[in-house]
């Protein structure tokens, strides 16, 4: 706990230095008129810029919303699932390095295995709120995320927590990916180079099911495959992210039984490295070969295996919805026309968030440009 603590209080004076940069931006550059204008920020930094009216809005994932929310310093104008419902959010990741490795597919398939299994725990334990599974989960949660009771209980009630990868999942990532090249950010050239005619056969190349279907079959193993430390599965997340509450479930104990942890009941040896500040981060990581396998949005997932040929395949869903726009709670804001001429900071340009923020705005007709 003492080391989380520790690496969160690092990212927050990391994000402070580079906030300094956003804020020159947004004290010196208005919304042009007509168009809602943007900066990038770090989402833990959102709701100090807005109590203070240092920015009119801004776009984030939970825990961050319901944290504003529950502090009474916002209010919620809208919910990303009212922009795009059951859009998914974050993925599953594994390297292909791993994957290729003696043992890397059938420790994937018994890695997917506990994520399904904590998937199964966290639904039954939401169903129940008078239960004392209700109560673990939310002590997980607070726990994980370094937010209280209030702010976790309200954010669970915006999340909804999946593995499963549909056809309508994979035509989301197919309309993220089409959204990057009408931005330029992902082109078709670099489509074309790596082979695909289209978004949709990249995607389809990309997102690999047949480890879900492995993992349905796996059952508990009395030994660790994995046990010596310099062959543990090394796990790479976000700090904090509500969304990916689920590999933080898996490690617990009681949830495993008792005497193991549900990967330690599927055999399996997973290190949790410090977390990482955005999936941008974790693809690096991916990159770098820092990690195995990995938590993180799909958008920057497919960004940077596009652009940069980071080496990784999407095994399943962490994740749909959950995400909002927060306004200041006395805000005179309550539509999208109302952020006309005002400033929302996002999460960055590649992030879920600012696709779904600006899928929004255009659907109304409205341009929404970089400050």
């Amino acid at each position: 706990m003492e080391k989380r603590i520790l690496v969160l209080a690092i990212v927050v004076a990391a994000a402070i230095v580079l906030a300094g940069v956003a804020t020159a931006l947004y004290l010196g550059s208005g919304s042009d008129e007509g168009s809602v204008s943007y900066v990038t920020m770090a989402p833990n930094l959102m709701d100090g810029w807005l109590a203070s009216n240092q920015s009119d809005a801004y776009i984030a994932w939970e825990p961050y919303v319901s944290s504003s929310v529950v502090a009474g310093t916002g209010r919620v104008i809208m919910w990303t699932n009212e922009i795009m419902p059951n859009h998914p959010c974050c993925v599953v990741a594994v390297s292909e390095d791993f994957l290729d490795s003696p043992d890397g597919a059938d420790l994937t398939a018994r890695f997917l295995k506990a994520h399904i299994e904590a998937n199964r725990w966290m639904a039954d334990a939401l169903a129940d709120p008078e239960g004392a599974n209700y109560s673990l989960l939310l002590d997980m949660a607070a726990d994980f995320t370094l937010r209280s009771q209030a702010v976790v209980e309200e954010g669970l009630g915006h999340v909804e927590f999946g593995y499963e990868m549909s056809d309508d999942f994979l035509s989301a990532l197919t309309q993220f990916t089409d959204m990057y090249i009408e931005s330029n950010i992902i082109t078709n050239d670099t489509l074309s180079g790596l082979g695909y005619a289209d978004a949709s056969e990249f995607i389809d190349d990309y997102v690999d099911e047949s480890f879900l279907v492995t993992a349905d079959s796996v059952e508990p193993s009395p030994t660790i495959m994995n046990p010596a430390d310099e062959d543990a599965m090394r796990l790479g997340y976000l700090s904090g992210d509500l969304h990916q509450l689920a590999q933080f479930v898996a490690q617990n104990d009681t949830v495993g039984g008792g005497e193991k942890d549900l990967f330690e009941t599927y055999g399996l040896n997973v290190d949790p490295l410090s977390p990482y500040a955005n999936g941008g981060a974790v693809m690096d990581a991916f990159n770098l070969g820092d990690i195995d396998i990995g938590y993180l949005g799909a958008p920057p997932a497919i960004q940077k295996h596009a652009n940069l040929g980071t080496p990784v395949r999407i095994v399943a869903q962490a994740n749909s919805e959950g995400s909002g726009i927060v306004v200041h709670v006395d805000s005179d804001i309550h539509t999208l026309e109302d952020l006309v001429g005002r400033t929302v900071a996002t999460p960055g340009e590649t992030s879920i968030q600012h696709l779904l923020l600006r899928m929004a705005l255009e659907r109304e007709g409205i341009p929404f440009v970089k400050a």
